[in-house]
């Protein structure tokens, strides 16, 4: 058995011959480069048990051998692949069953009935060119050109990626060679393998957006590690909301790649004690950027979907109403193109590379923690703690407050809610879960009240670019409930966090757990 790891980026055909002018690969290569030609087949039912084990079956030509492979599902984050694969030489491109020697293949395989219907159901034809990459601290990487065709049944796709292979060392190691393809060549993170693509043709996926992941904590670990597990689980759930974003501007796509980044943002101000912010401030920069481009899609997507609703029941029929909505329809358009067009570009990429990067070789962490295994457990509840008196800090009432103070509140509250969830793993549910929810009702008011105030900014920006007297009646009409409604909100998260102060602060006591 042999674990694979591995990151597949997609680049244009003609970026290919690059390659051979690539510094990095022309100083680290150890060997000429090698070509062949590969066909790849791969199989299974006609109703694909396999796949719905998580099972890939694939027998591979290369010169004058046959390869089998056996693959279980594994991961595929950010365009790193990884999982157990099991490969041996087999006579002729028939599966040979006396090859498996994994006990739980075996029994899987065992079944005469699923041997008898493994049949062909798509195939890959590529031309590969290999380099073996060495590096002085003994990391080595396996560096491959695949260029050809995906065939199932009449239906054909190109194929044009790099493979990067990590055969011995850091797994960091390979975004720093992405990086520094990425100088000359433009690339692209690829998330679905070859096999996932092949199998698109007989299970089509529908997109969907998803949600953030609890990171799997535990307790027994140090909080440089909790940070590394946090940081990655950040940039999974930005990036695996990018396709449903890119191809239909998805509203809650929109959203939860918009968390990925608070979330992301909130995880380095937990642990910015421990952070170098020379290379950190950079990341942060890139971070903002993208946020940025995805924020300006989301207010309007919160205009049309709950501010103009709201105006209309005030002004119905209205004609400043329909001049509204027709304007802040076309500012969405527009915004859509620029935003897709960021998550498109090379920019985009080299962010989700650098940090990568910056996570697996551990150039975040300062100098001075290299060798200090602070117990996670101690760290949350030092953390916690910070975050807890921050919400505090005002003791003020809502409605005395500017917009600018409630806003501060509203992050405070926001970073405290990341930091209960990043830590989630490790209390008792019965003792966080009132918590979060009712630090969370008290969030979703203030987020209420700025979404109102951000409303007024992007209606005062449309109003200018599109003045009428119509027009101006419409926004007052909204300003007016507006205001209205902050009054009644101010109330309601008033009585929310003195619900939410007679909490019990479970982290207090961490001799329990």
């Amino acid at each position: 058995m042999g674990y694979e790891v591995e990151l597949k980026l997609s680049i244009d055909k003609v970026d290919a011959k690059k390659l051979h002018l690539i510094p990095l690969i022309v100083n680290s290569c150890v060997n000429k480069p090698t070509k062949n030609k590969i066909i790849s087949i791969y199989f299974d039912t006609p109703d694909l048990i396999l796949l719905d084990a998580g099972i890939t079956f694939r027998i591979r030509q290369k010169s004058s051998k046959w390869m089998q492979t056996i693959k279980l599902a594994g991961t595929a984050n950010s365009g790193l692949h990884q999982r157990n694969e099991w490969e041996d030489l087999v006579s002729a491109y028939h599966p040979d069953f006396t090859k498996i020697k994994e006990p739980s293949l075996i029994k899987f395989f065992a079944d005469r009935k699923l041997r008898a219907s493994l049949i062909p159901i798509f195939r890959t034809e590529i031309m590969r060119e290999e380099w073996f990459l060495s590096f002085d601290n003994g990391d080595q990487v396996e560096l491959s050109s695949d260029s050809g065709l995906l065939k199932s049944n009449q239906f054909q796709e190109p194929i044009n990626e790099i493979e990067l292979e990590l055969k011995a060392g850091n797994v960091g190691r390979i975004f720093e060679v992405a990086l520094a393809l990425q100088k000359t060549i433009p690339l692209r993170i690829e998330n679905n393998s070859k096999a996932k693509r092949g199998y698109e043709y007989f299970r089509p996926n529908s997109l969907q957006t998803f949600k953030a992941k609890l990171p799997a904590l535990d307790k027994n670990i140090d909080a440089h590690t909790a940070f590394k597990i946090i940081a990655t689980e950040c940039i999974n759930h930005l990036e695996i909301n990018r396709d449903i974003v890119l191809m239909d501007s998805d509203i809650e796509g929109i959203h939860q790649m918009r968390v990925a980044l608070r979330r992301l943002r909130a995880a380095f101000a937990l642990f910015k004690d421990r952070i170098n912010s020379e290379e950190s401030s950079l990341i942060l920069t890139e971070v903002s950027w993208l946020a940025n481009q995805l924020g300006k899609v989301r207010d309007l997507d919160v205009l049309i979907t709950e501010t103009l609703p709201i105006i209309s029941g005030y002004s119905k029929n209205h004609n400043g109403v329909l001049v509204l909505s027709k304007h802040a329809k076309q500012a969405r358009q527009v915004a859509c193109k620029d935003m897709q067009e960021a998550i498109m570009s090379q920019r985009y990429h080299r962010l989700l590379l650098t940090l990568s990067s910056w996570l697996e070789n551990e150039r975040w962490l300062k100098v001075k923690y290299k060798n200090d295994h602070f117990k996670l457990l101690n760290f949350a509840k030092k953390s916690l703690n910070k975050s807890y008196k921050r919400l505090l800090q005002s003791e003020l009432h809502f409605i005395d407050m500017q917009p600018q103070d409630r806003h501060k509140v509203r992050i405070a509250a926001k970073k405290l809610r990341y930091a209960m969830e990043f830590f989630y793993n490790l209390y008792p549910t019965k003792q966080i879960d009132p918590f979060i929810k009712k630090l969370a009702k008290l969030q979703d008011l203030l987020g209420q009240m700025n979404d109102i105030n951000v409303t007024h900014g992007l209606l005062r920006s449309i109003s200018k670019t599109t003045p009428s007297a119509s027009l101006n009646d419409a926004i007052s009409a909204y300003q007016a409930w507006g205001r209205g409604k902050i009054k009644q909100e101010c109330s309601k998260a008033d009585s929310a966090l003195k619900k939410l102060l007679k909490v019990k602060l479970f982290w207090i006591d961490i001799k329990k757990y």
